[in-house]
């Protein structure tokens, strides 16, 4: 059914493919062994994943035997791209753009997607898709097992889901901040100390943005602040006041 052209990564019984399936190259999320709850985390995704059709979020093509199949976006993930340096802050503003609308989509269908971040986010030509809802929550569906568990990586997560929230759709508009940040200073915020933000320690602050970008300073401010309620509302608005913010430089 599948020829697989290559392994792309595994984590425990996780692996993704690159294959071959009528006649086009797709990429394969399947299950190398039997585990209750990574069986209900695959069907979980491909239930959200199922709901999202939109230019900018990777999309699922068929679940075959429990394997998810999807398109395969030829291009980088930005992770790659950010080990190489920062992006110019035009270039990060478009990848952040394009996450937005596809949050803005996510999230009119009650889908969070709670693991924001650069290795999540594919680059191809001048577009940016979202990709990997292995961790995402939808609020219409009833929580799995485990659900309440850590799940995220640290630098982009925001206070609110390292305390186990995964309710809260400004947590991706944090993980949107930390990613913009990162893009453009060349390193996620908080740095070493991003374990005490996380935990409540007051004095760790965010380090200035370099001056180039220093006009976007009280939008990633407000994008990273702890509290949610002082965040955006939602992603609509994030990306308009994004848009509408001139630039000084």
């Amino acid at each position: 059914m599948f020829e697989l052209v290559r392994v792309m990564s595994q984590q425990g019984l996780v692996r993704v493919e690159l294959a071959q399936w009528r006649g086009r190259l797709v990429v394969v999320k399947r299950l190398l062994g039997f585990s209750p709850e990574a069986t209900r985390r695959l069907e979980r995704e491909a239930e959200v994943v199922s709901k999202l059709h939109h230019e900018n979020v990777v999309p699922l093509l068929a679940t075959i035997d429990g394997a998810l199949v999807y398109a395969y976006v030829p291009g980088v993930n930005l992770a790659e791209v950010l080990a190489e340096g920062p992006l110019p802050v035009t270039r990060a503003l478009k990848v952040v753009r394009d996450l937005l609308r596809a949050l803005e989509h996510a999230h009119a269908s009650g889908v969070i997607h709670c693991d924001v971040k650069p290795s999540n986010v594919l680059i191809r030509g001048e577009r940016a898709l979202l990709t990997d809802f292995g961790f995402a929550k939808d609020v219409a569906l009833t929580a799995i097992t485990g659900d309440q568990q850590l799940l995220g990586t640290p630098n982009y997560m925001a206070p609110e889901q390292f305390q186990g929230v995964r309710t809260d759709h400004r947590s991706d508009l944090y993980g949107v901040g930390a990613l913009l940040y990162h893009a453009i200073t060349g390193e996620p915020p908080y740095g070493s100390q991003v374990l005490r933000f996380l935990t409540g320690d007051e004095r760790v602050v965010l380090a200035p943005l370099p001056s180039e970008a220093s006009w976007l300073q009280p939008f990633l401010d407000r994008a990273l602040t702890r509290d949610p309620e002082r965040r955006f509302a939602h992603a609509t608005e994030m990306l308009h006041t994004l848009l509408a913010v001139p630039a000084s430089a």
